[in-house]
C-alpha cells in the first residue's frame, strides 16, 4: 500500500480505556500541542465512561464529543495532564487529519486506527448523524495520511488518577478549616459558646 495506509496493527475499538482515548485523540479537530490533545481525549473518555453502557455506545459517545468538543473541555486539564505516555504519535498525522471534514476524519480513525470494516464504519457514521456515509467512507479511503505507529498504551492507572473523586478533598478542606477555627479561638482564650479554656493562650487539639 502507498503512504495512504496506516500501520498494520490497528487499535481495537473496544471498551478498553486506552483504545477509546486514542480514538478520541485522532478524532479531535485542530492541531495544537499533543500533550493537551491527549489530555482532552482522556477527559472525553472519562466523561463518557461515567454514563456506562455497552462498548458500542461508549465508542459512539466518545466519537460524538471528539468530533466537535466544547470549549470547556480545554479548561482545567491539570488532572488529565499527569503521567502522560512517554511517546506520543507523530504530529504530522493529526495535522493531516485536521484538514479533513469531521465526518471524514472520524471515518479515517475508524477505518485506519480502529481497523473496523466498512459496513460497521457506515453504521457508526449514521448513528453520529453524518450524511451520505458511503461517500464519506470513500473520501476517507483515498485521503493522504502519513503512516502512524501504534500509540503507546494509556494504562488504567492513569484513568483512575484522572477520575479520582474530588469529594474527599472537599470534605478534608472543610474539616481543616473547622480545625483551624477551633485552634484560633482557643489561642485567643475563648471557646465556641463563650466558655474559657483550662489554660488560656495554650492551643489544644
Amino acid at each position: 500500500m502507498p503512504e495512504q495506509a496506516m500501520a498494520e496493527t490497528p487499535v481495537e475499538a473496544g471498551s478498553r480505556y486506552g483504545d477509546l482515548v486514542w480514538l478520541a485523540y485522532f478524532a479531535l479537530p485542530g492541531k495544537g500541542k499533543r500533550a493537551y490533545r491527549l489530555a482532552v481525549a482522556r477527559r472525553i473518555v472519562d466523561g463518557a465512561a461515567r454514563w456506562g453502557g455497552d462498548p458500542e455506545r461508549r465508542r459512539l459517545r466518545v466519537l460524538r464529543r471528539a468530533m466537535r468538543p466544547s470549549r470547556r473541555m480545554y479548561r482545567g486539564l491539570g488532572p488529565w495532564l499527569r503521567a502522560l505516555p512517554v511517546r506520543l504519535p507523530d504530529p504530522a498525522v493529526t495535522a493531516a487529519l485536521s484538514r479533513l471534514d469531521a465526518g471524514v476524519r472520524v471515518a479515517c480513525v475508524l477505518l485506519r486506527v480502529a481497523g473496523m470494516p466498512r459496513y460497521r464504519v457506515r453504521d457508526d457514521l449514521v448513528r453520529l448523524g453524518v450524511r451520505d456515509p458511503w461517500a464519506v467512507i470513500e473520501a476517507a479511503e483515498v485521503a493522504l495520511l502519513p503512516p502512524v505507529e501504534r500509540p503507546d498504551p494509556v494504562p488504567d492507572a492513569l484513568a483512575r488518577s484522572a477520575r479520582r473523586p474530588v469529594l474527599p478533598i472537599a470534605v478534608g478542606g472543610v474539616l481543616t478549616a473547622a480545625l483551624v477555627g477551633v485552634l484560633v479561638a482557643t489561642e485567643g482564650g475563648t471557646l465556641p459558646g463563650g466558655g474559657r479554656p483550662a489554660a488560656a493562650g495554650t492551643p489544644r487539639l
